[in-house]
């Protein structure tokens, strides 16, 4: 019998839920989200909601990104009562696209243009190698600075800590956004 250590770790899901909100139904829609958020917040695995508004140039087009702790939680969603109700409620006055990512992924999704797809896994890659090689160099030269003589293994940990931030909140986000946007979504 295989332990819990020894078992493979599920990735989280964010799912982004994107519709298209047709005119005079706004309010329908703001009432509505608010019933999805509650009950996709009650679900097992749940972690956590957030909504966007839409963006200039994009009236009508309001997102709802749920994040799970598994792809099993997110069927077990997806496959409720409760969501199918919702989801026949909202095709009255909006329609709706949908988007799932498992991983590095997210680094390169764009919620504010849901219709752009994932870049290819090898764009992907270029890039995070790109941003992992400037922010180590960066904070191994920061610590070497600082003349911080601390155990190897505490010092790596900081400094994957620090990577690892850095990409997830700014330099990846900002990569992906600005700096390589048109080349990572060239069809």
């Amino acid at each position: 019998m295989e332990n819990e250590t020894n078992m493979p770790q599920e990735k989280p899901v964010t799912v982004v839920i994107s519709r298209q909100v047709l005119p005079g139904h706004d309010r329908d829609y703001i009432a509505w989200v608010h019933r999805l958020v509650d009950a996709a917040t009650e679900a097992p695995g749940n972690t956590g909601a957030t909504m966007l508004t839409p963006g200039p140039g994009k009236p009508g087009l309001y997102h709802a990104i749920l994040r799970f702790t598994d792809a099993e939680s997110v069927h077990r969603w997806e496959d409720s009562y409760i969501r199918q109700k919702l989801s026949h409620e909202a095709d009255a006055f909006s329609v709706k696209s949908r988007q799932e990512a498992t991983g590095m992924e997210t680094w390169f999704s764009i919620p504010e243009c849901p219709e752009l797809t994932t870049p290819p896994q090898w764009k992907m890659f270029l890039i995070t190698t790109l941003a992992v090689y400037a922010m180590s160099v960066l904070f191994v030269k920061l610590e070497e600075l600082l003349k911080l003589n601390w155990n190897f293994y505490l010092l790596n940990i900081l400094t994957s800590a620090l990577v690892v931030g850095a990409l997830t909140w700014a330099v990846m986000p900002w990569f992906s956004r600005y700096i390589f946007r048109k080349w990572l979504y060239k069809e």
